[in-house]
């Protein structure tokens, strides 16, 4: 066990740690949190030149006993795997969507059962996207140093300042989500959080190729042959960021796609005149894009091919002040039940739904909506939505 101590009293100013680098290391520090009704958990990575997230650190506390976990020693995680999956034992994080990205890709699993002390503290009263280092200080009245946030994660070996930082960010963790559980009770919403966090739980599979074009800045300004363009070169795109494990933008950047399907280039020399395409760029990728410009322009002729439908435009003037009474209306039931409007509905998921008030389509409940949600949102909804 390791003791790592700071001179600011005011401060966190003791953390100990067992640091594991081995796989017998890891079984026993598993075996052990198994025998746990909760487990904080939290990562540390680096995400600067790749598509994926690489791993630099794993923290595990019961609050007891807190585990760093170096990823770059141990080739046997199956312990960790059980752990996370273990229906007995809460996994605790917090602002959780970037560690489960890591996770999934990592190990291929989504933990389960999640608490999010993030969201958690948002249902309460404190805020959307409250930092850790607040919800101790608030809660706790504990300080947190922050100074290794940008720290190398995969540099070795971790320097002590590294792992007192890592540590403290899960040894506090569970006195936090036991404030919050109770304050989620005495407010009745425990059960709704529990739905959200029984949704946060459930694997979600990752974007498809061909649909990826639809997340393309100003994709929605094209259409017929143009967009059966930039769905190949997006698709295009996708597959090579994951199989080079290069951040998209490293491939080709959103607008020179949208031109590159607008303008229609033949040759490479013609290619080089699109804008924010950068000379190594056109080396590594020109014949690849070519060639997805070349099928998507042969399809197009085909009568076979179903065009994909133009994506939604922004809103119009009047359109926004329509918009804005399903907005307005969602904040009166959200502020009833003393909820934050972002908790309770997503800006696009009350987009979806304008949409399909834009094309004259009768009501339908979104598919988030769900549950305690359906029961606050669709009558009032419903009868807005007709009226519009």
């Amino acid at each position: 066990m390791v003791m790592a101590t700071t001179a600011t009293q005011s401060m966190a100013t003791e953390s100990n740690y067992h640091y594991v680098q081995t796989a017998a290391e890891l079984l026993k520090a598993c075996e052990y949190l198994h025998t746990s009704s909760q487990v904080a958990l939290d990562t540390e990575f680096m995400r600067v030149d790749t598509f994926y997230p690489q791993v630099g650190l794993v923290q595990l506390s019961d609050g007891q006993r807190t585990y760093l976990i170096d990823p770059l020693t141990i080739d046997d995680w199956q312990p960790l795997q059980s752990l996370l999956l273990s229906p007995q034992v809460d996994k605790v994080l917090h602002a959780s969507s970037e560690d489960l990205e890591l996770i999934r890709h990592w190990l291929g699993l989504t933990p389960s059962p999640i608490i999010d002390t993030q969201i958690a503290a948002a249902y309460v009263g404190h805020g959307l996207s409250m930092g850790l280092q607040n919800m101790v200080k608030t809660l706790l009245h504990v300080e947190l140093e922050k100074g290794e946030t940008r720290s190398n994660w995969l540099q070795r070996p971790l320097t002590a300042s590294q792992c007192h930082y890592a540590a403290l960010d899960v040894s506090l963790l569970l006195q936090c989500y036991s404030k919050l559980k109770a304050a989620l009770e005495a407010q009745g919403k425990w059960d709704w959080f529990a739905a959200d966090m029984l949704a946060l739980a459930t694997p979600k599979p990752e974007i498809e190729p061909q649909v990826s074009y639809q997340n393309v800045k100003n994709a929605w300004r094209l259409q017929g042959v143009e967009l059966v363009r930039l769905q190949a070169l997006a698709a295009w795109r996708e597959e090579q960021a994951r199989n080079l494990d290069k951040p998209r933008t490293f491939i080709v950047k959103d607008p020179s796609l949208v031109e590159i399907a607008q303008t229609n280039p033949t040759h490479t020399q013609a290619l080089a005149g699109i804008q924010d395409l950068r000379p190594s760029s056109l080396r590594r990728y020109g014949k690849g894009v070519l060639q997805q410009l070349s099928w998507a322009n042969k399809a197009a002729e085909s009568e076979q091919l179903v065009f994909p439908a133009a994506l939604p435009a922004p809103l119009s003037k009047s359109e926004q002040k329509r918009y804005k009474q399903l907005q307005q209306c969602a904040n009166a039931i959200a502020d009833e039940q003393d909820l934050l409007p972002q908790l309770l509905v997503r800006k696009k998921e009350l987009l979806a739904l304008f949409e399909r008030h834009r094309k004259a389509q009768a009501f339908m409940l979104p598919e988030a909506w769900l549950g305690w949600r359906a029961e606050l949102l669709r009558q009032p909804m419903n009868d807005l939505f007709n009226q519009l």
